[in-house]
């Protein structure tokens, strides 16, 4: 497979009489977008769309997936293959990518008992800030944010309003990537595998997503991965938009689409080929398997297609928290116990200092090589904002019975659980830690 990806820079986004991608400026104009997408529009109402820059004093809270905006013009199938198109494999020709640009979706979505957010799989607020002491959470602070809201049509499932949220946020990315065709790309990057050198050792990358029902999903070629045995992608599927969130449980742990298609460390791994490694392909696996017995199968499984590959190292990493490091700390013992050296990246619990507790959730003796993606025990305040886009209350602790905030006044949180990609282990994270 070769992919040839066109980055086409966004450096501005503004209000406008037409639709046009021009000279780095993407001018939009709202009631046509809107009118594209009505049809989809079944079981959600007011649907609007807001504008939101870096260093805004600005906050985006109610955040569910967000999207990277790209379309291909050339090779099979569809960026995002399974949703507006059949499930054909995708990975190479052409794609155009919007750079510095997302289109995020935000919305109250239903607490009630009945429905997929009962127990703790509830839709919990995701917080960003623009500015301020959390931006650095995120890799959102640092782009423009097409920000879609939207309001629920009373009595409808939480099937109903996830589908309808979900094939929105990709049609608006489909019809802005579309103004780059006809236009010259800032920048081209082809990525391809298929040349080895034999002298270096061979790597791949396990990914463990979530999969635990409506909102706190993960789809494959459009169909949620709940029955997936683990399979081998070629990371360019990834690039292309094979897989899609439908996470929205844990706003710290959630891995949104846009960083499935930008994946930190397939992008490094790539980087590496044919210097330091031969990058040999992506493991795709389900996290938060239900009992110890199928999370032995996934890690097998796992592991027998590394060796199939024939890898000599592994690096291990999750969405999510939980019973998923069982499944990742399990493929990692399974890897290490016939030779395959691996590495991981995991969030820790280690209190106000960072020594307190235990640290991981879970670990194995073979897990001798972790990477810190830093503490979610710590303490934030969050100041006064001009601006909130997605509502006027924070939605926060359906435990206790219901906590709602006003959303533009300062709050302090005892851990970073409510801020969005806070934890998330696709390593996009500035936060480390170092051991001496």
């Amino acid at each position: 497979m070769k992919l040839k990806r066109q980055y086409f820079d966004v450096k501005d986004v503004v209000w406008d009489s037409k639709l046009e991608y021009k000279d780095e400026v993407l001018y939009l104009n709202k009631e046509e977008i809107l009118k594209k997408i009505r049809p989809l529009m079944k079981n959600v109402t007011n649907v609007d769309l807001e504008i939101v820059k870096p260093g805004e004093d600005a906050r985006i809270i109610h955040v569910l997936d967000t999207i990277q905006p790209m379309v291909k013009i050339e090779g099979s199938g569809k960026q995002y293959s399974g949703f507006f198109s059949h499930p054909k494999t995708i990975g190479e020709g052409i794609t155009n990518v919007l750079r510095g640009f997302s289109i995020m979706e935000s919305a109250p979505l239903p607490w009630d008992d009945g429905s997929a957010s009962s127990g703790l799989l509830y839709p919990r607020d995701a917080i960003i800030d623009m500015t301020g002491p959390i931006k650095g959470f995120t890799p959102f602070s640092e782009t423009i944010n097409l920000v879609i809201t939207y309001e629920l049509v009373d009595g409808k499932s939480s099937e109903e309003y996830d589908n309808d949220i979900r094939l929105c946020g990709l049609k608006i990315s489909e019809i802005l990537a579309k103004l780059t065709v006809k236009n010259t790309p800032n920048e081209e990057e082809t990525f391809s595998i298929d040349e080895i050198n034999p002298d270096l050792p061979n790597v791949v990358l396990v990914w463990q997503c979530q999969n635990q029902g409506v909102y706190s999903n993960t789809y494959l070629y459009g169909h949620s991965i709940d029955n997936l045995v683990p399979t081998l992608l070629h990371p360019n599927e990834m690039l292309d938009g094979c897989i899609v969130s439908g996470n929205y449980v844990w706003p710290a742990f959630k891995v949104p689409t846009y960083l499935h298609v930008n994946h930190p460390i397939l992008l490094e791994l790539y980087k590496q080929h044919g210097k330091t490694i031969n990058f040999k392909g992506v493991i795709f696996s389900r996290s938060h398997n239900p009992t110890n017995w199928h999370k032995e199968r996934s890690a097998n499984f796992c592991v027998k297609i590394s060796k199939y590959l024939d890898a000599d190292g592994l690096i291990m990493a999750w969405e999510g928290g939980g019973n998923a490091a069982v499944d990742g700390m399990l493929t990692i013992q399974q890897a290490e116990n016939i030779g395959i050296k691996t590495s991981t990246i995991t969030f820790e619990f280690g209190g106000k200092d960072g020594t307190e507790g235990v640290l991981l959730v879970d670990d194995v003796a073979e897990a001798d090589a972790v990477i810190s993606g830093g503490s979610i025990e710590k303490t934030y305040e969050l100041p006064n904002v001009k601006r909130v886009i997605g509502g006027k209350y924070l939605r926060l602790n359906k435990e206790s019975g219901g906590y709602f905030p006003p959303s533009n006044k300062s709050i302090t949180f005892d851990t970073t659980t409510q801020f969005y990609c806070s934890g998330n282990q696709s390593g996009h994270s500035k936060l480390f830690g170092e051991s001496y």
